[in-house]
């Protein structure tokens, strides 16, 4: 479980090249402005297993038993990311990946320097983004904005049969997911 999340960190946390420190970065065309959230909802202590329930997994293809994990990631420093980690396997194979990351905004993906194509989203009324790898058609991800300094990350990716499943059907699928997640959170809180 650990390999499968862990990879899945690793390609988001691909970053595109940087500036120096004494030059200025130019403006940059791909930065996003986010409308502002409708209401802070923190997710400091929340287990990223309770944010999916067995009808929505059910109602989503993921047939698999949610796994928890914690672990560091290169993307988000300063703390360990909890995630959680269920697969699917009818009608097809998928992994699905849901981190609740209390040491970043979503800020890092607004800003225009990671290898993604990022487009504004909105998921239960709160801002997000839909982050497409440029550098692998194997997953896609949805982070959403619930709070100063938090984010939620829904990455999902193909199982691994064959033909693979098309990029633009692995984005609705982390989009079904991140609509899912906040149902479920916005209900706690």
């Amino acid at each position: 479980m650990r390999r499968v999340w862990g990879a899945l960190l690793v390609a988001a946390a691909m970053l595109a090249g940087g500036c120096s420190a004494d030059t200025p970065p130019p403006p940059d065309p791909d930065k996003i402005e986010l409308p502002p959230r409708p209401r802070e909802v923190r997710v400091d202590g929340v287990d990223p297993c309770s944010l999916l329930t067995a009808q929505q997994r059910a109602e989503l293809g993921l047939d698999g038993q949610p796994g928890f994990d914690l672990a560091p990631s290169d993307l988000y420093p300063g703390a360990d990311v909890p995630a959680c980690v269920v697969r699917g396997f009818e009608p097809r194979a998928v992994a699905v990946g849901v981190s609740i990351v209390t040491t970043a905004g979503i800020e890092l993906f607004t800003s225009g320097t990671l290898a993604a194509e990022i487009s504004q989203a909105s998921v239960q009324r709160f801002p997000a983004v839909v982050a497409v790898p440029t550098r692998s058609p194997d997953w896609c991800t949805v982070i959403i904005d619930v709070s100063p300094g938090q984010l939620l990350d829904i990455q999902f990716g193909d199982g691994g049969r064959q033909p693979p499943i098309p990029q633009s059907q692995l984005c609705q699928g982390a989009q079904s997911v991140a609509d899912a997640v906040m149902v479920t959170l916005l209900a706690s809180r």
